[in-house]
């Protein structure tokens, strides 16, 4: 397979996908079902974890009662963010670094917890399917529950496409990210606004920390070598790189 040299590897939710308030809001029912009361969004970043189970023994949620009612929360969290998810928008500066990326010839993947089916519905709403070689999601409704594995789907493409460790990043906004790039050797980048306090990125970060998109050129210019973008082109002109 002929392909571009180096590999850009997405999560999505509250790293391309600005969801967090959704999620937020989806959280606070799902802790209502077990009858704990609302947390803060701080104190959701403080806790947050995967596998779930870890996350609501930490809010008070016994493992028993969790494993007994997974389906039925699972369930109430997905309509709460389905609800509210169509309010949400892509995070600021994701276009233009797509394009950014695309004109020094990047490949874009998203590896992702969410389901396949409404993974490529919602970037497909946003309009932005075309920039992205593969788009990688789980089998079920639940596959943050289900524990589909991100680092095996992630190994396995990398091997059959000839990707190299050393022209490979990964961007996401959990702890997830950054445990993959140190399994697989790569660039890895956590950004801040989503589920977890910048004081944990900051301690699971494997090489950079960043607060929005528009800081990721610079640190590929540095990690890369790739050229600065060309200002005259209308699409990248627009980015505050």
């Amino acid at each position: 397979m002929t392909h571009a040299d180096h590999l850009a590897v997405f999560d999505w939710n509250s790293t391309l996908y600005d969801d967090i308030e959704a999620a937020y809001q989806a959280t606070n029912d799902s802790l209502a079902f077990f009858n704990v009361p609302p947390i803060s969004l701080e104190e959701l970043q403080e806790i947050f974890t995967f596998p779930l189970i870890h996350f609501y023994e930490k809010a008070g949620v016994s493992v028993d009662d969790y494993l007994k009612k997974a389906d039925e929360v699972g369930e109430i969290f997905r309509t709460t963010y389905n609800q509210l998810k169509i309010q949400c928008t892509l995070m600021d500066g994701t276009i233009e670094l797509l394009n950014w990326l695309l004109s020094h010839n990047v490949t874009c993947k998203v590896l992702s917890n969410m389901g396949q089916d409404t993974l490529e519905l919602d970037i497909e709403r946003l309009g932005i399917t075309k920039y992205f070689e593969t788009i990688s999601g789980t089998d079920g409704l639940n596959g943050i529950v289900s524990g589909t594995n991100k680092y095996e789907r992630l190994r396995d493409f990398m091997g059959e496409n000839s990707y190299t460790a050393n022209k490979t990043f990964i961007i996401g906004d959990s702890h997830e990210e950054p445990e993959l790039a140190r399994k697989l050797d790569i660039l890895g980048i956590s950004i801040s606004g989503g589920l977890l306090s910048p004081t944990r990125l900051e301690k699971y970060k494997k090489d950079y920390l960043i607060d929005n998109l528009a800081e990721l050129p610079a640190i590929l210019i540095k990690e890369w070598g790739l050229n600065h973008f060309d200002m005259s082109s209308p699409e990248l002109s627009k980015a505050k790189f």
